[in-house]
């Protein structure tokens, strides 16, 4: 494959993108990309590089960029006018970056993630239970889509009975990040994204008043280590990442994991031997289908990735997929193996200053999902005749839908 022939912006290639990320690797592994004026970073090393040096390669593409979320200048003024300007500050750079990710990294610890196991749990049972009801399912309309939100909204304290209004302000929240949005939708977009941060505000107000032990609250009543309290905006900028990082990646993981295990009937086999590698699984997921393909970054300084000058002001676009995907750092990177040495090593969550913060609660989520999944039922298969597409789009790798048929487990006590 020629690498000049093809574009990462081609809704084809985002499709099955893999071949076209081992020629970039091999061939060009800094390219710049003349369709999005960026320069395309592949290989784990450089990405690691990029990552590693925010003093160079800057994460904060509102304030240093004048990067807009919205490419229609008509969206982002309805959406400053009636509503707050999208700035989470979770992609400011460090020290101040830090100062942002303290607000609520302390929900996302491992201790305090493990204390919402019961809930998922409990949850993940109900949504499987639906399922037991037939034999066969669209898996993201009747499992994937929904055991995320219900843990982001419970962990937000928002009511339960919202969920699916917050799943469908946050779809749309992440629109824009497709790169082929029309005008029409992202000024509908924005309109939705105003219907969400006034939802937001609303119980805001009611925290203010009665406080409870949630992220919500935390915000509301969050303030700076010198006691400056935050501004509603970026209070507002906080929670709606919460949202949509809490729950739009594991999404996408959820329905990739079981299109993975289908078509991975060994590796189904092992795990139903062996439980407790689904842990393995999980990792292996992560870095083969990477729900967060790449992110930009901007030079805010003259710098070098691999002998290729990156000019101050260039955007980088590091591709985590890729990376996640390099011989060097993964030895037969395309293959499913539940033993690998470093499974915890790879790029799905980023690295660094900016690692996911919602890591661990997204690690667990995966595990209960398919401990349960595995436990209540047998065969997992495609429908027959079903396609597998991807939703277009150069951040985000998700299934549109993923029809399959499946029997419930024959088990004796």
């Amino acid at each position: 494959m020629r690498v000049e022939d093809h574009s990462l912006m081609d809704p084809d290639i985002q499709e099955s993108p893999f071949a076209y990320y081992r020629a970039v690797r091999e061939h060009a592994p800094v390219y710049f990309m003349p369709d999005a004026q960026a320069f395309l970073v592949t290989r784990y090393r450089d990405v690691q590089h990029v990552l590693r040096h925010p003093e160079i390669w800057s994460n904060d593409l509102l304030g240093k960029a004048g990067f807009s979320m919205f490419q229609h200048v008509e969206a982002q003024t309805l959406l400053e006018s009636e509503g707050w300007p999208r700035d989470t500050k979770f992609q400011s750079d460090p020290p101040i970056h830090r100062d942002y990710r303290a607000l609520v990294a302390d929900v996302f610890t491992a201790g305090r993630v493990r204390t919402l196991a019961p809930f998922i749990r409990s949850t993940t049972r109900n949504l499987v239970e639906k399922m037991a009801g037939t034999k066969e399912c669209e898996f993201l309309a009747t499992f994937a889509t929904w055991l995320p939100i219900r843990v982001v909204t419970t962990l937000l304290g928002l009511p339960s009975e919202d969920a699916p209004r917050i799943k469908h302000w946050s779809d749309a929240w992440v629109e824009p990040l497709s790169g082929i949005i029309s005008k029409k939708r992202e000024i509908e977009v924005a309109r939705l994204g105003i219907e969400l941060q006034h939802y937001l505000a609303e119980w805001m107000e009611r925290k203010q008043r009665d406080p409870c032990p949630d992220v919500l609250s935390d915000l509301t009543h969050a303030s700076f280590p010198d006691g400056r309290p935050l501004p509603m905006a970026e209070k507002m900028g906080l929670a709606e990442h919460v949202i949509v990082g809490g729950h739009e990646t594991a999404t996408s993981a959820l329905a990739s994991g079981l299109m993975l295990l289908i078509e991975n009937p060994s590796v189904e086999v092992e795990l139903r031997q062996r439980p407790e590698l689904i842990k393995n699984f999980v990792e292996e997921v992560l870095r083969l289908e990477s729900p967060s393909q790449g992110f930009f970054r901007y030079a805010i300084a003259d710098g070098e990735i691999s002998g290729t000058a990156i000019p101050k002001g260039s955007m980088v676009h590091v591709r985590f997929a890729a990376a996640n995907r390099d011989p060097e750092q993964f030895p037969d990177p395309d293959e499913l193996d539940l033993h690998r040495s470093n499974l915890g090593s790879h790029m799905a969550f980023s690295q660094g200053e900016h690692h996911c913060v919602g890591a661990p609660l997204a690690r667990l989520e995966l595990r209960i999902a398919f401990e349960e999944l595995l436990e209540r039922f047998d065969q997992f298969e495609f429908e027959p005749g079903s396609t597998l597409r991807h939703l277009p789009g150069l951040a985000l790798r998700t299934l549109e839908a993923l029809p399959i048929r499946y029997a419930l487990a024959n088990r004796t006590e």
